[in-house]
Parts: C-alpha cells; sequence; structure tokens
C-alpha cells in the first residue's frame, strides 16, 4: 500500500471515531426534544440506513461495488447478527449518558471497553477472527 493510500485510511479511522461523539451530542438534543430514548435511536437508525441506501445505490450505479446478495445471509452463524445490536447499544447508551457525564467522558469509557473487548477478541480468537496474543511488551518499545 503506498503511503498516500496509508494516509487515507488513517485519516478515515480519525474521522470515523470523530463522529461518534457528534452522533452522541446530536442525538442527546434529540432525546431532549423527544423526551423519547427508543425514538431517538429508531430515528438514528433509519436515518443511518437510508444514507448507507443511498451510498450503496450511487456506488452500484457508477460500478464502484457489486450487486448486494442476499442469499449468503441462510449461513450467517447466529452471532452474525450482533453487529446491529451492538451499534444499537452504543448509540443508545451515548446519548443516554453524554447529558450525565459529558461527550468527553462518554467517549472515554466506550474507548475504554472497546480496547478491553478489543484484547478479549484477539486473546480468544472470537467471531472466527485469527486468535492474537498480546505480547509482552509493547513492539515499538526500546529495551532498557
Amino acid at each position: 500500500m503506498s503511503s498516500a493510500g496509508r494516509a487515507g485510511w488513517l485519516a478515515l479511522g480519525v474521522v470515523a471515531g470523530g463522529v461518534l461523539p457528534i452522533q452522541g451530542a446530536v442525538n442527546a438534543q434529540l432525546r431532549a426534544q423527544l423526551k423519547e430514548p427508543i425514538t431517538v435511536a429508531v430515528i438514528s437508525f433509519a436515518v443511518a440506513t437510508f444514507t448507507i441506501a443511498v451510498v450503496l445505490l450511487v456506488l452500484y450505479a457508477t460500478r464502484r461495488t457489486p450487486k448486494p446478495k442476499i442469499a449468503p445471509l441462510k449461513k450467517m452463524p447466529w452471532w452474525g447478527w450482533l453487529g446491529g445490536a451492538c451499534a444499537a447499544a452504543y448509540v443508545t447508551g451515548t446519548f443516554l449518558l453524554i447529558p450525565s457525564i459529558g461527550a468527553a467522558v462518554t467517549i472515554a469509557l466506550t474507548v475504554t471497553g472497546q480496547q478491553l473487548t478489543s484484547a478479549l477478541i484477539d486473546h480468544k480468537g472470537l467471531f472466527k477472527l485469527p486468535q492474537r496474543s498480546s505480547p509482552s511488551r509493547a513492539p515499538w518499545a526500546s529495551p532498557c
């Protein structure tokens, strides 16, 4: 991968992370207006579904992605459906927490949860991912 390509992926990671507190803050304000947390989650996911559908249609129309295939869903393991449930838990959790403890603390806690869960997934090789042991020391650390 070229250095420009790598920089693009790194920038995308930063942008993707940056939109999470914005999403939580906006949804928290929507919750304050509507007074209905589950309705806020439904609105958030309806807008997300619409947005993804438009992107998919544009990419398909410009031949940048193949036609979606539904048949492989029949072979998906039970845990393959957890992604949507995890997204719902994250979105709902953030817009409930941000007004009470603030955006910075909420995101710090969610990042902590991500790190701990990621380490468990790697250590156990969960969800058919390769099992990876934690290094005894960070690979970038110099020996003392």
